[in-house]
Formats: C-alpha cells, sequence, structure tokens
C-alpha cells in the first residue's frame, strides 16, 4: 500500500518536473523574441539580461500534473486551486512585463486568496466564517510576498520552494492527504525541473510570475497540511516552520530597512543571501547553506508533529523565535559594520580610463558602488575596418582593474596567477574569462573595434552603450590621452554622455590639463565635475591621497547624492568644457 502511494507522488513529481524540464527553453525563446528580460541593476546580481518567462514554465508544470492526477472529490478545492494559480500567474506575468507596482500585486494577491477561500480552502480557526477568511488571505499575502522576496539570487527561490515542498510531501503521505501531497509533489517536481536552467549561473528567471505562484501554492500547502492528534496550535507551528527561512528573511529585511528610513518594498541588497556573500560565502555555498537551513526548519516540524507534546512544541516555537531575534540582530551589527566600510549605495557606476592611477580610483568606486562596468577601448593604427593590429593594452593593468573591483580580491589575484597564461591570450578571451569565471563588481567592456585618434568612425559595442544608457554615475580618470580619449571619441559614446543626466565625474591629478586635452578633441563638455588629486588650483573637490579609498568614495558618493536632489553640497562643483 505504501509502495503504491510513494508511486503515485513520485508519478507527479516526475511529470511536473518534465514538464517544467520541457516548458522552460519554450519560455525562453518567447521571452527573448517579446524582449521579456530582466536587466542589470544595481540590486540584481546578474550582468546581463536574463529571460524572465521562466515561471510561465513552472505554471504549466504545477497545473497540468494537477489536472491529470486530480480527484473528483476535491474537485471544487482543486478547481480554486487552479483558478487562483493561473490568476497569480497572470498577475505575476502582467508585473514582469509592466510593473504593476506593490499596490497593483498586493490587490491581484488578495483576490487570489479570495478564490481560494471561496473554494473551500481556508483556514479554520473561528466559529466566524468571515475572520477565518481574512487570516486566510492575509495568510496568503504574507506568504506569497516572502517567497517573492526569495527571488533574489539564482536558484534561491526555486531550492527553498523544492525543500519545503518535499517536507509537506512527506508530512501529507504520512498523513494521508491526497491533495495536499498531490500539490506537493507537483511544486516539487515544477521546481526541480525548472532549477535546472535556473541555478547559478541561471539562464532562466522565473519572476514574479513563477515567485508568486510558488509562494500561493506554499500557502496553500500551510493552510491544508493537518494533523488531528495534535492542537490547533501545534499544526500551526508547523507550516510556519517549514518556511522558517523565508520567513525570517522577511522580518530581517523589513526590520533592517524600517530601521533605516527606507521603503521596506522596494529592491535591495540586505538580504540573509546578501549578507552571507558580504561576509565571504561564494554564491553556490549561500544558496547552497540557506537550503540546508530550509531542511533542518522541515526536521525541527517533524519533530512538533510526531515527537513533542503541546508543552515541548510551545518551548520549542519560543526557541526559534528568540534565536531568530539574536540572528537579526547579529546581522544588522554586522551589517552596520561592513556598511562603515563600504558604502553599499544603490548605484551603477561605468568608468572609463585607464593607468596605474586608475586602479586606486576603482577601488574607491568598488566601497561605493555594487556594480562596476569598466569601459576599455584599444587604439587602432588605421581607419581601415579591416584591420585588426590593435595597439597591445598592459594585460597586467586589466588584471589590476578586476582586482580593484572583486569581491574578494586575493582569491581573484590567485585565479589569474594561476591561469596566467590563458589571460595573456588576448583581450577578447580576458574579458570573457572575467566575465564568465570570476566574482566581480561587474564587467569588463571592450570595444573590440578599437577607436582611431584622427578619424571618427570607429564604433562603440552594443553592450557598452547599453550600460551607460542605464547607469548612474560615470567617472573618467587616468591617462586621458592613451585611456580616455578613445573611448570619448566613438560617436555613439559621445552622443549617449551628452545627453544623460546622471554626473560625469572627472578624477585627475591636474583637472585644469585633463580638460584641456579634452577639449582640443571637442570632448570636455562631457565633464560636469571634477576631483583634482593633488593639491591644485581650480573650481574642483581635492582629495590629496588617491590611495584614500574611502575619502574618495564619499565624495563621489556626495555628488551622486547632489545630482538626485537627496542632499546637498555647499558647494555644486559644476565645472564647463574650460574647466
Amino acid at each position: 500500500m505504501l509502495s503504491e502511494v510513494v508511486v503515485r507522488y513520485s508519478l507527479i513529481a516526475l511529470v511536473a518536473g518534465l514538464i517544467a524540464f520541457v516548458a522552460t527553453p519554450i519560455t525562453l525563446m518567447t521571452a527573448r523574441r517579446m524582449r521579456i528580460m530582466d536587466r542589470p541593476s544595481p540590486h540584481k546580481f546578474h550582468l546581463s539580461p536574463v529571460p524572465v518567462l521562466g515561471g510561465l514554465a513552472i505554471w504549466a508544470a504545477i497545473i497540468f500534473s494537477l489536472l491529470i492526477f486530480g480527484r473528483g472529490k476535491e474537485f471544487h478545492e482543486l478547481a480554486a486551486i487552479v483558478i487562483a494559480g493561473t490568476l497569480i500567474t497572470i498577475v505575476g506575468l502582467i508585473d514582469d512585463r509592466i510593473n504593476l507596482g506593490p499596490r497593483g500585486k498586493i490587490i491581484g494577491q488578495i483576490i487570489a486568496m479570495l478564490i481560494i477561500s471561496l473554494g473551500g480552502v481556508r483556514v479554520d480557526l473561528f466559529t466566524v466564517g468571515w475572520m477565518n477568511i481574512m487570516i486566510t488571505i492575509a495568510w496568503g499575502v504574507f506568504v506569497i510576498n516572502a517567497i517573492n522576496l526569495q527571488d533574489n539570487m539564482d536558484g534561491l527561490a526555486a531550492g527553498i520552494s523544492a525543500v519545503s515542498a518535499l517536507i509537506f510531501l512527506l508530512l501529507a503521505i504520512i498523513n494521508g492527504q491526497v491533495l495536499v501531497a498531490s500539490l506537493a509533489a507537483s511544486l516539487l517536481g515544477a521546481c526541480l525541473g525548472f532549477l535546472f536552467y535556473n541555478y547559478q549561473p541561471a539562464v532562466s528567471f522565473m519572476g514574479d510570475t513563477g515567485s508568486m505562484l510558488l509562494g500561493i501554492s506554499l500557502a496553500i500547502l500551510g493552510i491544508k497540511l493537518s494533523f488531528p492528534e495534535i492542537t490547533a496550535a501545534q499544526t500551526w507551528i508547523v507550516p510556519i516552520l517549514v518556511l522558517g527561512v523565508p520567513f525570517f528573511d522577511t522580518v530581517l529585511v523589513v526590520v533592517s530597512r524600517i530601521r533605516r528610513g527606507q521603503p521596506w518594498w522596494q529592491g535591495g541588497i540586505d538580504h540573509t543571501s546578501h549578507r552571507l556573500v558580504k561576509l565571504g560565502l561564494s554564491h553556490r555555498r549561500t544558496v547552497t547553506a540557506l537550503y540546508v537551513a530550509s531542511g533542518i526548519f522541515g526536521l525541527i516540524a517533524a519533530v512538533v508533529v510526531f515527537v513533542a507534546s503541546l508543552q515541548v512544541s510551545l518551548i520549542l516555537a519560543i526557541a526559534m523565535l528568540v534565536l531568530g531575534i539574536i540572528l537579526i540582530y547579529a546581522f544588522e551589527l554586522i551589517w552596520d559594520t561592513v556598511s562603515d566600510n563600504n558604502l553599499n549605495a544603490d548605484i551603477q557606476v561605468a568608468a572609463i580610463g585607464g593607468g596605474k592611477e586608475f586602479v586606486g580610483t576603482l577601488e574607491a568606486i568598488a566601497l561605493l558602488a555594487r556594480s562596476v562596468s569598466i569601459i576599455v577601448t584599444p587604439v587602432t593604427e588605421s581607419d581601415n575596418k579591416s584591420d585588426k593590429n590593435l595597439r597591445e593594452i598592459d594585460m597586467s593593468l586589466l588584471q589590476d582593474y578586476v582586482v580593484a573591483i572583486a569581491n574578494h580580491p586575493g582569491s581573484v589575484r590567485r585565479i589569474m596567477k594561476s591561469y596566467g597564461s590563458q589571460f595573456s591570450a588576448g583581450l577578447r578571451e580576458f574579458a570573457g574569462l572575467i566575465n564568465s569565471a570570476l566574482k566581480i563588481r561587474g564587467e569588463l567592456l571592450v570595444n573590440l573595434t578599437g577607436s582611431v585618434m584622427e578619424n571618427k568612425s570607429s564604433s562603440a559595442s552594443s553592450e557598452v552603450l547599453n550600460h551607460l544608457r542605464d547607469t548612474q554615475l560615470i567617472i573618467i580618470g587616468g591617462n586621458v590621452v592613451e585611456n580616455v580619449i578613445p573611448t570619448l571619441l566613438l560617436p555613439e559614446v559621445n552622443r549617449i554622455l551628452t545627453r544623460v543626466k546622471c554626473p560625469r565625474v572627472l578624477i585627475h591629478s591636474n583637472p585644469q590639463a585633463a580638460l584641456d586635452m579634452l577639449d582640443n578633441f571637442g570632448v570636455a563638455n562631457m565633464i560636469t565635475h571634477a576631483i583634482a588629486t593633488d593639491d591644485v588650483q581650480g573650481p574642483w573637490i581635492v582629495v590629496n591621497d588617491v590611495q584614500d579609498s574611502k575619502k574618495m568614495a564619499k565624495v563621489l558618493y556626495k555628488i551622486w547624492l547632489n545630482s538626485n536632489n537627496l542632499n546637498s553640497l555647499n558647494d555644486p562643483l559644476g565645472v564647463g568644457s574650460n574647466g
């Protein structure tokens, strides 16, 4: 009998997994064709656009497996789940396409949970029906948003949902709950099938289309899971423990942002996963650690069901609550310490320049921003487009640039040393290896067509242009003639830099001389602010010690704040083409 049950739910999970596995490539092609892509931003870890319709594959996997294996006696509840799941998927899809905003998403979530409640899937704590419906809606909205917040790192939301679904499945099988087990099995299979494409480095994102569907599915599992042998209080401790990781992260983020006076509903890089990365864990180790934590919470939930009395269960619940408070305090204390040494502003920075003095500038930028794009343009000796003879770029300096913006500079330097021969193979290969293999804060972008100093006929790469359009702060510095002017002379770059609203900051030991050189080539008008790294006269901020990265970062931060009317500076520091 048990073997038949195991086979049934294994088959559901297998079918759901196969559907998700087959459907995800279809959503990838559709997303690229419709240009529904998740583009890089300061609070995101990916560095290039990623298709974001993977949630449709998850929907297909869950809904079709439920329809195939659902039983007639649970028709009303099953119909409510299918309708509500489809509605929440549509809401997520619209949000991924046009951005509904928090209010629009909340309204959609409330309607979906209302459908669930009217279909018979609701909390049964009170004798008054409308109170049960209100609690059901509140529970569903909280779980949906908790899971949605977990979709902040490759493989995190799908993996945690899979672990939670597995725990719900095992508990439901032991308890003989067919609908709960069927939904849990379909959810487990859908997550695993999609995770093949979503694990780091992800080629597909689920978007709100998928994360909100996972959330409502887990919310339903929490409502429907019941244990006649234990009290109602113990019963509700179980789903809270199973979803312990997303619940903890949600509370941590909300408390942290309220404490700092920030809107708690906006995206950020202050989640549990981000904090673990900041403490030194790699992306994959962070995700794995949170998977394990979810499993541990599940084991504690099993103890509550099968071993513990009411008193012991309450003691466990209180102990977990106290532990959660201690961890939140510890994470906030560590975060404050990190923030004191790293401004961690949600700013995307583009850096144009080169030379040894440019390394110190990049180190300052790394303290300021989460995402840094280093733009390099080789200089060609000829205006013949077929001529591939580019002047050599100092590869050791490029390595220094990458190390300067690395999350773990020591590790990056060791990797580069180990693969030194590969990194000397050429500029294209170097940039490819850097951007695909190393953990840096941004991306090394190269205009491989080169630039002709005497002829403005060369073109910039599309990646460079996209980054310049989306950036919030542009830093220009280093060797002006060899490393700055070749980029600024590119016509497309020229047009973008004269039109963008963000500050364009020149950092140089002698800004006046640098501006004069830029003026000779007709590109000095691109500069809006200037910082002198030597004590020279002029309308600029002076940072005498170019190696003082923290001081430089604070100056750049103030310039950015001022440009966005978020703060004011006594000296606006604006300079024209003649300095």
